[in-house]
């Protein structure tokens, strides 16, 4: 069993840790908080843009290039993470997701032969956000084509436009010809689901299946439900007026589909960034628990220790004090 001064000092350690937990876990609700407000702001921006982009192509007739579907010779594939550890399963979550879904189907695509000889790694070309990705996609083997680092706990609209550009120019010059994100989508604060979306080609239907994520279930903008369902009734509606497009459907489209692409990808960010504090406030929550449990459980067991120590030294001087009387 421990000595008195090895459970103090255990004490004194697990104090300390509990401090710093406690002190994260509020540092984390706050960032948390602004992530999650940012997040919220954003979607209303990304349902109107996609919203424009589905109703234009749909009245015009006209598709911009970044919507042509074409034979998938090669994907990009894009795993968003976070920086920094310390978010209890947040990335362990999207990696479990990319295994389940991409890696699988890439092993399954691919002759066994062509796969000893890294075929499929040519055929999937592999985009991180956040250290952590860019370490799993290393760990895996994977050849990494491009990594995006410290965009920050808020990130701004500029920040992504490097990431979104790559994403459009590598698919107009067809250095791929679908990209896919597995990322983080914030739900509430207790629950963060990992997604796997198709971004490029942007199609009516992914337009669809967009907007129907971005709406929140709860707080001011979940009542923007009720426009989605109206939009993602397909392309039947009806419209009572017309636009004047200026200078024409093709230049404006052109030019609106990569910028939608860049409020895609921004909302993508800010989805994960909100849930990785969240996860790590929950995380740094538990550990603070966990901390005050076991310091509870050393007290408790430095008190017994010492209350033994206590009890044998007055046996010593009562049998020393009967020994002297005889």
């Amino acid at each position: 069993m421990a000595s008195i001064q090895e459970i103090k000092r255990r004490i004194k350690a697990v104090t300390n840790t509990r401090q710093i937990t406690k002190a994260m876990e509020m540092v984390s609700a706050t960032k948390m908080r602004r992530s999650q407000e940012t997040a919220l702001l954003s979607r209303p921006f990304a349902f109107e843009a996609l919203r424009i982009l589905g109703e234009l192509s749909i009245r015009t007739g006209y598709t911009p290039a970044i919507m042509h579907e074409r034979p998938v010779a090669k994907r990009a594939i894009v795993v968003i993470a976070s920086d920094r550890g310390l978010a209890g399963s947040f990335n362990t979550n999207v990696f479990r997701a990319f295994e389940r879904r991409i890696e699988n189907e890439v092993k399954a695509t691919s002759d066994p032969e062509q796969l000893r000889h890294g075929a499929s790694k040519r055929q999937v070309i592999f985009i991180a956000v956040g250290k952590k990705a860019e370490e799993f996609i290393n760990r895996k083997g994977y050849e990494l084509h491009a990594s995006f680092k410290n965009f920050g706990d808020f990130i701004e609209p500029e920040e992504v436009v490097p990431l979104a550009d790559l994403l459009v120019k590598g698919f107009l010059e067809e250095q791929w010809d679908r990209v896919t994100v597995v990322s983080t989508h914030f739900r509430t604060t207790l629950r963060q689901d990992v997604v796997v979306r198709d971004v490029l080609p942007i199609s009516d239907e992914r337009v669809r299946e967009t907007l129907k994520e971005l709406v929140p279930e709860y707080g001011r903008f979940a009542g923007t439900g009720n426009a989605v369902a109206s939009f993602a009734a397909g392309a039947e509606a009806k419209w009572d007026f017309e636009y004047l497009i200026e200078p024409d459907p093709q230049t404006v489209l052109d030019t609106l589909a990569p910028e939608l692409v860049r409020i895609m990808v921004y909302d993508l960010v800010l989805e994960a960034n909100a849930s990785e504090h969240s996860a790590r406030m929950v995380a740094m929550k538990n550990a603070s628990e966990n901390a005050e449990e076991l310091k509870g459980t050393l007290t408790l067991t430095y008190n017994k220790l010492r209350q033994a120590s206590i009890t044998r030294e007055v046996a010593e001087i009562v049998a020393g004090a009967e020994a002297l009387r005889t």
